[in-house]
């Protein structure tokens, strides 16, 4: 009798590993497709495909001509432009990693990919760095490449604003590297001075400071206790902030590096 049960048991415990077993590949199975629908195929040239149709041939040849003369340098860079008409309601972060990633962007020994993504419809744009380029192509500073091309992307003059957009990569990258200068010297590099906003936020922050050493003092409290105040706060709000960062996703081989506009 206690044979037979605990035969039943095995035979209800393998039903169960074996049906786990097919939901987990059916779930990783599902997953695989829904990743290949949304990215795109890259086009026969790679580093131009073109969906939204917004792209002169003489911007095309532009980014190939550049592309291929990185493939003859050691650390073999690509920078990849991509143009949709929609994300298909996909934040344009998610789907700029998974397009990335799909495409294999960069030397896997350096890791210096660079993925220009713009979906035409969405109005919306983004530069995805690799791990390998976040040092030279920090957020902040991708972020002022795309503001530089803000108006062209407005007016929907998209061939120029690529262009632009791409050559600004292309300066940073070569100085990355050393390369020597394939556009001739004929793009300036984009402006790295403060913004009037950043600025404002500095004189804020020490005009905070100054009014909370402030109160500190008339509340009885030494420096150093207002300085250990204002540490353990200061800790709080960074492991709040991480902790939201990470939940929000988006990093994987790419790095999670970039940034993306509306226009």
């Amino acid at each position: 009798m206690d044979t037979l049960k605990q035969s039943r048991r095995f035979k209800g415990v393998s039903r169960f590993m074996l049906a786990m077993t097919l939901w987990i590949g059916l779930s990783l199975g599902l997953n695989s497709i829904l990743v290949s629908a949304q990215t795109v195929t890259p086009s026969s040239q790679f580093y131009v495909t073109d969906r939204s149709n917004v792209l002169n041939q003489s911007v095309s040849n532009h980014i190939l001509s550049i592309n291929q003369q990185f493939e003859k340098t050691i650390e073999k860079p690509q920078i990849a432009v991509v143009t949709i008409p929609t994300l298909d309601g996909m934040d344009i972060e998610t789907f700029a990693v998974e397009q990335f990633e799909s495409m294999a962007l960069g030397n896997k020994d350096y890791d210096n990919g660079v993925l220009i993504l713009l979906a035409t419809e969405d109005r919306e744009i983004r530069i995805e760095v690799g791990y390998g380029l976040e040092g030279i192509l920090n957020d902040a500073k991708v972020g002022r490449i795309l503001d530089a091309s803000m108006n062209e992307l407005r007016v929907g003059s998209y061939s120029q604003a690529m262009k632009d957009i791409f050559n600004q990569v292309v300066l940073q990258v070569q100085q990355e590297y050393g390369y020597e200068d394939a556009l001739n010297g004929q793009v300036p590099m984009v402006s790295e001075e403060v913004e009037e906003n950043g600025i404002w936020f500095t004189v804020v922050v020490v005009v905070g400071v100054m009014i909370y050493f402030g109160a500190c003092k008339m509340m009885g409290l030494s420096t150093f206790e207002a300085l250990y105040l204002l540490s353990a706060f200061t800790n709080s709000s960074n492991s709040s902030r991480t902790s939201s960062s990470r939940s929000s996703g988006g990093g994987g081989r790419s790095g999670g590096g970039g940034a993306s506009r509306n226009f």
